[in-house]
């Protein structure tokens, strides 16, 4: 076989004789091995690989093959085997998959890798067109919530979210709605979620949404889980914000007077929510707990200024409501709420002295 131009400049550049020195460089496992694993070696066998000569990438799949998932998790393996992946025919890509999945689950320990995630991500976007991407997905599936839940791992998953089309990650899809509960009541797997239910496409992207509005009051009332249903409000679909709206009735009070979950009440008034929060408020025998509660009181004031903004009428009523209250919010987190109505009045003063 005639020996690639690309290949012998490289040569050429680096003052090695081909086939003759690094053949002998090359003929054992270790010599390979040993260059792949140093920093200067990975950049000369990425150098080879790059001029697509099929003699120098099937000797150093060869080289490489048995220890592949040690190369993709050393520090300077991930853009060798990135190369790797780009330079061999699809008979050794195959040969690669079933030897990161078959029969143990390579992939899942790459990913959860500092290094081997950065080599799965490269794979991912290298097979995305290819059949076998079908081997990484299935691997991935199988441990899903133990990568959703993982400050590494979650990225390969998102990688894939980003990455592939919708029929190809319908099975992530899957696996998303049947842990979304579970996922959303752990501090990590939560961000994942959030991050998953922005990126999942198609029919499967309505099944997830409608999951979790039917678990919202459940999810509402956790401190990781209410930051899901932030997400979800957060995408701005009438339908679901409504529906979200009016199944958290009779639990505004309660929600309020919570560290993450006001959060959820403060942003309920700020949309369509804000009817629903203040009835709630003003008809019930706690409003003056949750105007002095730590947590509450921000909310109370979030609901006055918020009304006063878009709804007259509105605004009146929390007001009436308070002023049975003065004389017990001197003290302790209610003087928020007396310092912001003194505020409100003064302003609808000045305003009609100067009209």
């Amino acid at each position: 076989m005639p020996i690639n131009p690309n290949t012998m400049a490289c040569m050429d550049f680096l003052g090695i004789d081909f086939p003759g020195e690094f053949m002998n460089l090359a003929s054992s496992n270790n010599n390979i091995i040993t260059m792949a694993m140093s920093e200067d070696g990975s950049e000369f066998l990425q150098i080879l690989l790059s001029s697509r000569d099929s003699r120098i990438s099937n000797l150093i799949f060869t080289r490489v093959f048995e220890l592949i998932l040690e190369l993709m998790t050393h520090q300077f393996g991930p853009y060798l085997f990135q190369k790797l992946v780009e330079s061999v025919d699809e008979n050794r890509l195959l040969m690669i998959m079933e030897k990161l999945t078959i029969p143990e689950n390579h992939i899942y320990h790459a990913s959860v890798h500092k290094y081997g995630s950065f080599s799965v991500k490269k794979l991912i976007t290298a097979l995305k067109r290819s059949p076998l991407i079908s081997y990484v997905t299935n691997a991935l599936s199988n441990k899903f919530e133990k990568l959703m839940t993982h400050p590494t791992g979650r990225y390969v998953i998102m990688e894939c979210l980003n990455v592939l089309d919708s029929r190809t990650n319908d099975l992530l899809y899957v696996r998303a709605m049947e842990g979304c509960l579970e996922l959303s009541r752990h501090k990590q797997g939560a961000v994942s979620m959030n991050a998953c239910i922005a990126r999942i496409k198609g029919p499967r992207r309505d099944q997830l949404l409608n999951m979790i509005c039917d678990n919202v009051r459940f999810l509402a009332q956790d401190p990781t889980g209410n930051y899901v249903v932030q997400c979800v409000i957060g995408l701005g679909n009438p339908a679901i914000i409504d529906q979200i709206f009016n199944l958290l009735e009779e639990l505004y009070v309660k929600l309020s007077m919570a560290k993450t979950e006001s959060h959820l009440v403060e942003q309920c008034l700020q949309l369509s929510g804000m009817n629903w929060v203040i009835s709630e408020f003003i008809g019930s025998d706690e409003f003056v707990m949750v105007v002095k509660d730590r947590y509450g009181n921000y909310v109370v004031q979030t609901a006055l200024k918020e009304s006063k903004k878009r709804d007259g009428t509105l605004h009146a009523s929390p007001i009436v409501k308070l002023e049975e209250y003065m004389g017990c919010l001197q003290d302790g987190h209610g003087r928020n709420i007396v310092t912001l109505l003194k505020s409100l009045q003064q302003l609808i003063f000045e305003v009609v002295l100067l009209g």
